[in-house]
């Protein structure tokens, strides 16, 4: 394997909690090169722009195989070694079962889950020791949520591999932590109530500075937790979620949406 070029790997890099991750990790002078993800060119172009470190700006739509397919190759093609992967892609919508089309359901879990496994599975081969993976799950992973159910179960499965992934890769020296806020200050919210109903939440109480949220996510991958929780809120949930059956939580949740 090549150690020339160390990279960093940031999906969903365009806007949100992804560009924050590029901003900081740049910052940071984490690798070589930030390998930068997303569908928009031009937003990447305007996120690389930006930032000191060189940049390779990957175009592709990871909620299907052929964008998923286009990263891989570059890193076959390129064999670099991969000191971060921060896998931010995903989106979620508001709305019940009928209310959220097929379409947007089947992108949710193609995107939130089928990519993220294979992109983390693309790049462990090109990890070492000192190598970290930061995987951008939910605190709605902590609970089944009541118009939000598919996004909420599509947090639940990252939180749950990577979790998993994180005890298969003991002793290997490779840091994996679940990143679980609960809302951020980002575009997710205009994405989420394009819907048929998109007042199902109403409104999004304690939303977090993006900035503030990666800052915490990656001090605790520094420290090797396995979960990131970024707020005492979320870690309430969490905590919430261990102590109280699914039927009270979802009860609350119904009452905290309306508001």
């Amino acid at each position: 394997m090549e150690s020339l070029k160390r990279i960093a790997l940031v999906t969903g890099a365009s806007s949100g909690l992804g560009r924050e991750f590029a901003q900081q990790l740049d910052r940071m002078q984490a690798a070589d090169e930030l390998w930068l993800v997303a569908r928009s060119a031009d937003a990447l172009n305007e996120v690389a722009a930006l930032l000191d470190s060189p940049c390779r700006v990957i175009t592709a739509d990871l909620s299907t195989k052929k964008g998923v397919a286009k990263v891989t190759s570059a890193l076959n093609e390129t064999q670099p070694r991969v000191n971060f992967l921060v896998n931010a892609a995903g989106f979620g919508k508001f709305g019940d079962w009928e209310a959220v089309s097929q379409a947007d359901v089947d992108a949710m879990v193609n995107l939130n889950c089928r990519a993220l496994v294979d992109l983390t599975h693309a790049t462990l081969p090109f990890m070492e020791r000192g190598s970290r993976i930061i995987q951008v799950a939910s605190a709605a992973g902590f609970l089944p949520l009541p118009h939000m159910n598919v996004y909420a179960a599509s947090k639940a499965f990252v939180l749950r591999y990577t979790r998993a992934l994180r005890w298969e890769l003991h002793g290997k020296g490779i840091s994996v932590t679940a990143l679980c806020p609960t809302w951020v200050k980002t575009g997710f919210e205009a994405v989420a109530r394009d819907t048929d109903d998109a007042n199902a939440v109403g409104h999004l109480w304690g939303e977090q500075d993006a900035a503030t949220v990666v800052r915490r996510a990656l001090c605790a991958n520094r420290a090797h937790l396995a979960v990131a929780c970024a707020s005492p809120q979320s870690a309430a949930l969490r905590l919430a979620s261990k102590v109280l059956p699914s039927c009270i939580t979802m009860a609350g949740w119904n009452i905290a949406r309306r508001l």
